[in-house]
């Protein structure tokens, strides 16, 4: 049963208990009239009439008039019939009679105002998103508490008034820390604690209070457990985002600088973030080109991705891998954009001394096959010259010729495994674009006898 269904139950009894009473005093105070006129003209017995009168004006306020002049009505009748038509009688029943409607007037008119705001309140109290609760400030039990309060303990609403207050605490310090307050300023605003849920398990509230007649005190909740749990959420993000290595920064859609972790700072050498902060993007980079070209590229395409050539607080220039995302709501709608990047002016270094020295190696590969086929030309002609005078000597000349065109043959085979090698780094490492000199052939090689 809701918090609404017994109020209404209760509303109800309370009516049918209040009708028992006005039929009741209404039926004694004729009664007592009827006495008061048979016996002689007793002036205080009409006003008894004033208590039915006043119950019904409160409790029925749309029927108080029509009560308060019917009674009048038959209260004039046995005055009349009582008194023998006595003008003097009857002149003094009707002002009573004038005087009760008044009276039923004023209260039907309080009552009504009263009702409407007993009605509005008690809207307010039962469909409050907060949960709202009254509490025995001496026992520390709850009263009534409406569905919202009941949902934010995980309790059934009838089961409200088995719970103490107290119990309700995780924190035993925010408890006395909370009826301390009250006890001693009458309020309490906006305190922070966690609360037992019967079946939701630890509750973070924000709960405010205020002492009421009667030693009892309002309690308002407000559950706010998602949203403990989305501030932690965000606190370890933005201690991860500002504890990265890698240089991180958000910015407005106009790519003005919002946000900057420390390894932005730590990169690009800037002193605090107050220096870059509201700067737009444009003045951090080398190439305007480059700025134009994620500008425009990131509204399309949602993202940039190359290697920048960016500014320090200096002005010195270093490499970067640059990535830019456009951040969009769940709506699809771009909030912010979002670039990092990581230093890559070591490794661009070391990629320029690597191309210098395979560059340097491709000559001398170069050079290397050159010389083999100069070192055979001559060796042609000693052979060719030799064999015009026949001998040992010429045998002997023929012979060490021979060995050295075997040991220029293995340096050919060396220059050949050195030319895939070459062809690897020129695929590869994207050095030796140059046009290769021209090899010389091994006809060197097949001028000299016995060469197979």
């Amino acid at each position: 049963m809701t918090n609404e269904n017994m109020s209404l139950d209760r509303e109800e009894s309370l009516v049918n208990f209040w009708l028992f009473i006005i039929i009741t005093t209404t039926v004694l105070a004729f009664l007592i009239n009827v006495l008061s006129l048979h016996n002689g003209n007793n002036p205080v017995a009409p006003h008894l009439l004033y208590i039915p009168v006043v119950i019904a004006a409160y409790w029925y306020p749309h029927r108080g008039l029509l009560f308060a002049g019917l009674i009048s009505a038959v209260y004039l009748g046995m005055v009349w019939f009582f008194s023998m038509g006595s003008l003097e009688y009857f002149t003094a029943a009707f002002i009573i009679c004038i005087v009760l409607i008044g009276v039923a007037a004023v209260v039907t008119s309080l009552s009504s105002h009263m009702r409407r705001n007993e009605v509005k309140y008690r809207s307010l109290f039962n469909h409050s998103e907060s949960g709202i609760g009254l509490i025995d400030l001496a026992t520390l039990s709850i009263r009534e508490g409406n569905k919202r309060f009941a949902s934010i303990l995980g309790y059934e609403h009838i089961e409200l008034a088995q719970i103490p207050f107290a119990d309700l605490w995780m924190e035993p310090e925010s408890k006395d820390l909370f009826l301390q307050a009250l006890r001693n300023h009458g309020s309490v605003e906006n305190l922070a604690t966690k609360f037992h849920s019967k079946t939701r398990g630890p509750r973070w509230v924000l709960i405010s209070a205020g002492i009421l007649p009667d030693n009892q005190f309002v309690v308002t909740l407000v559950d706010i457990t998602d949203r403990k749990s989305a501030e932690e959420a965000l606190l370890i993000k933005d201690h991860a985002i500002s504890s990265s290595i890698n240089a991180i920064a958000i910015l407005d859609l106009d790519l003005n600088i919002t946000y900057v972790n420390h390894s932005l700072l730590r990169m690009m050498e800037y002193p605090n973030e107050t220096e870059i902060i509201r700067k737009n993007t444009r003045h951090l980079m080398a190439s305007r080109q480059v700025f134009e070209e994620i500008r425009d590229q990131l509204p399309d395409k949602g993202t940039w991705f190359g290697e920048v050539t960016l500014l320090k607080y200096n002005g010195s220039p270093f490499h970067v891998q640059f990535y830019a995302n456009l951040v969009r709501d769940e709506a699809g709608k771009p909030v912010c954009v979002m670039f990092w990047f990581i230093d890559i002016t070591d490794r661009k270094r070391m990629e320029d001394a690597k191309r210098t020295a395979l560059e340097q190696v491709e000559k001398n590969i170069e050079q290397f096959a050159i010389l083999g086929d100069h070192i055979r030309n001559p060796l042609a002609v000693i052979v060719g010259l030799s064999s015009l005078a026949p001998g040992d000597i010429t045998d002997k000349i023929i012979l060490q010729a021979r060995e050295i065109d075997r040991i220029v043959t293995q340096l050919d085979m060396g220059w050949i495994e050195s030319e895939k090698v070459r062809e690897f780094i020129k695929r590869y490492y994207m050095v030796g674009t140059a046009e290769e000199a021209g090899t010389a052939e091994s006809s060197g090689a097949a001028a000299i006898p016995g060469k197979k």
